[in-house]
């Protein structure tokens, strides 16, 4: 009987969460496409088309996302006639219709994912609009007010041939289970950007506090994907969760505040050069989201009071971690 009461308490308590998740809408545009389907003959009716949807998008896409300058309308009508005649820049567009025709599930799962971050944090703003480009594989994404601007040329996957010259630590990010948490990272990092970060210690506490809020906004996904490791380097990770943190004591690296030391830990990299030659870069992600777990399984704060505090010191203190004993 006891048990029936508790599991008719949970979904009381289940039901009650899903009535308070708000439900964002969020619009995509396929500037991509819209780019692809261009030509001489319908090139100003494009662009009037852009001013009025978009706001004038292209200007920002040429002008600040792809970094190309150019005088006047003609000469920027000039520049976007002679991308159909790139052979390069036309192949990473068929490669992007040819994985993505229809963005809708993807999109479904952001709108669910800024759901949950408008229920614990209700007065942030979230973004209304996705547009698809094809960034010519400079940025994986970047915020535009409330718009998210998202180079899905960068998501093809780590074989794909666009990618070919790159060396395959790099080319394992490029996977598309990616792109959700690489934009709520970035928007994590707008909203909460004046979050002090003097030495390794304030990286790794923010880093975990933003894995961590990643967590409970995607909670179907697994720690490794929000971390974006493979499932063999996460439990690598996890096997090695006591050396890593004797790693960084031994290194004498908690407190420092030489860049150059710990860029690794928190970049993506060969490895994280002060641990091992064999280990996944980026590991600082990892036992910082760690931290902060045990931070708040040993405390009673909400996601709020803990990004409200910017105190590393005592939030390592009071996570009492130690994964010797864990």
């Amino acid at each position: 009987m006891k048990f029936i009461k508790t599991l008719l308490l949970f979904f009381i308590l289940s039901s009650c969460f899903k009535d308070d998740v708000k439900k964002v809408e969020i619009e995509v545009y396929r500037f991509d496409k819209e780019l692809s389907s261009v030509d001489s003959t319908n090139i100003d009716a494009k662009i009037d088309k852009w001013d009025t949807i978009l706001n004038g998008f292209h200007h920002f896409y040429y002008s600040s996302f792809l970094d190309l300058k150019y005088e006047n309308s003609d000469s920027l009508k000039s520049l976007i006639l002679q991308g159909i005649y790139h052979e390069e820049l036309n192949l990473i567009t068929k490669e992007i219709s040819n994985k993505f025709p229809d963005f809708t599930k993807i999109n479904t799962e952001i709108e669910s994912a800024f759901g949950l971050v408008q229920f614990y944090f209700p007065n942030f703003i979230v973004p209304k609009n996705i547009v698809i480009i094809n960034g010519e594989r400079t940025y994986a994404m970047m915020f535009k007010g409330d718009t998210v601007v998202l180079s899905l040329d960068m998501y093809l996957g780590d074989s794909n041939i666009v990618y070919d010259s790159a060396p395959l630590y790099i080319r394992k990010m490029f996977q598309e289970k990616y792109i959700i948490p690489d934009i709520l990272e970035n928007w994590c990092n707008v909203q909460f950007e004046t979050n002090p970060q003097s030495n390794f210690l304030d990286k790794l506490i923010y880093k975990g506090k933003i894995m961590y809020l990643m967590s409970q906004f995607l909670p179907h996904k697994n720690i490794e994907t929000i971390l974006r490791f493979s499932k063999s380097e996460f439990e690598e990770c996890e096997e090695s969760e006591s050396v890593i943190w004797d790693g960084i004591i031994s290194l004498d690296l908690l407190y420092s505040n030489y860049e150059r030391e710990y860029h690794s830990f928190f970049n993506i990299d060969v490895c994280t050069r002060p641990i091992s030659p064999d280990s996944p870069s980026r590991l600082g992600y990892y036992t910082g989201y760690k931290i902060i777990q045990n931070y708040m399984q040993n405390t009673d704060v909400s996601l709020l009071e803990l990004m409200q505090n910017t105190n590393s010191q005592q939030i390592l203190l009071n996570s009492k971690y130690n994964p010797k004993h864990d």
